[in-house]
């Protein structure tokens, strides 16, 4: 294992040149290498099965794998950099047509929005991981499957496990849920979260 993370550490510096030049952002660089670097860490040291785990001979090359890492977290990046633009241009054209919102709105959307982070909080890690994998960052059941090394048939349940959860926490605040004319006409978080499932 040492052997494993002095060739780590050897090849991190490159890493970091390589990201600055692609990014062209220096602390984002630095933030995807360090990433890169703990993944490639965990996933040596979390198969403590084998001996050649244990050594991290198991990795044949970890400049590669470091890299592929690396830019597996920029592909992810991006992705969710689209999904939020995506989100923002969206709202800012239904936002274009209305008043400003009530003060009493944004505090009752400040509760949900509490709510929904303490009930993401409380899901297992590996539930957690699926459900913003898939929600989040738009990845498929399949793709989760590959990069957690699960079954799809997991990924579906810890999907499942995640949205009856978040459901039950909007069925709760369904009351307190202040909602201006135009949210209501549009599709609820639940039937939403119901056609991922169908």
């Amino acid at each position: 294992m040492r052997d494993l993370v002095q060739e780590l550490v050897a090849h991190y510096a490159d890493l970091r040149r390589q990201l600055t030049r692609d990014l062209r952002d220096p602390h984002y660089a630095a933030d995807i290498a360090q990433s890169s670097f703990e993944r490639v860490f965990v996933q040596a040291t979390k198969s403590s099965g084998s001996d050649d785990a244990k050594d991290g001979s198991g990795i044949e090359s970890p400049r590669a794998l470091l890299f592929r890492v690396a830019r597996n977290l920029c592909i992810d990046e991006a992705r969710r950099r689209k999904v939020a633009q995506e989100w923002v241009g969206t709202q800012a054209a239904v936002g274009a047509h209305l008043a400003a919102p009530s003060s009493e709105y944004l505090l009752a959307q400040q509760r949900v929005l509490a709510r929904v982070v303490a009930t993401l909080e409380k899901l297992t890690p590996r539930r957690r991981e699926v459900f913003l994998l898939f929600r989040a960052y738009g990845h498929t059941r399949a793709e989760i499957a590959q990069q957690l090394d699960i079954t799809e048939m997991a990924v579906a349940k810890h999907l499942l496990r995640a949205t009856i959860d978040c459901s039950r926490v909007f069925a709760e605040l369904r009351e307190e849920l202040i909602a201006p004319p135009h949210v209501q006409n549009h599709a609820s978080f639940d039937s939403t979260l119901a056609e991922d499932f169908s």
